[in-house]
């Protein structure tokens, strides 16, 4: 069977890559389903049909592990990692930041859905590396400076939290073909700069 992580665009796998050894598995699923919910909304010609597909999901993850559909690669690495409570609120988080953006509302929401699915990643991350307390601050920063492209990065990110201001930065250096410059990701994930 093919990793998830396999799939994950280049910025995932950095991320993936600088995260503690304990915490890869579960990011690397957690990074897996929000491109595949992003797919979802991609590919649908209608909001209503991303919304069906996104329940089935939200479906799928409150089943009974056991209950979780067999064919879906996902499920069966989730079934492999061991699925914890706090990937599984993290994953059901990012279903309904989803399905507000399917719904194309005003611009506040948007934000605010966005917001949603940031925090679900960066707060389940902050869970797994442990004290979460202690990073919340930094944790939050990272997130808010993800959301919005004003303003400069958080410097320089700890190595703990490097993960994070990863992703945040692939989405600030995302050029028009949607990919970032692997030089500056590169340098960043050296050296928290």
């Amino acid at each position: 069977m093919k990793n998830v992580s396999s799939t994950l665009r280049p910025p995932s796998a950095l991320a993936i890559a600088y995260a503690p050894p304990h915490a890869r598995a579960r990011l690397a699923w957690l990074l897996a389903l929000d491109q595949r919910l992003s797919d979802v909304l991609g590919r649908a010609s209608e909001p209503m049909i991303a919304q069906l597909r996104l329940s089935w999901w939200r479906d799928a993850l409150n089943a009974a592990p056991e209950k979780r559909p067999k064919g879906e690669p996902l499920f069966a690495e989730l079934a492999a990692i061991g699925g914890d409570d706090v990937l599984i609120s993290a994953s059901l988080s990012l279903v309904d930041a989803f399905e507000i953006l399917a719904l194309q509302t005003e611009s506040q929401e948007l934000a605010d859905a966005q917001m949603q699915r940031i925090s679900a990643i960066c707060n389940a991350f902050s869970d797994w590396i442990g004290d979460r307390e202690r990073n919340a601050a930094h944790v939050d920063q990272i997130a808010r400076w993800w959301l919005n492209s004003e303003g400069a990065m958080p410097k320089p990110v700890s190595r703990v939290l490097r993960s994070l201001s990863i992703l945040a930065l692939a989405v600030h250096l995302e050029d028009g073909q949607g990919a970032a410059s692997p030089l500056r990701l590169n340098w960043h994930a050296l050296t928290g700069r």
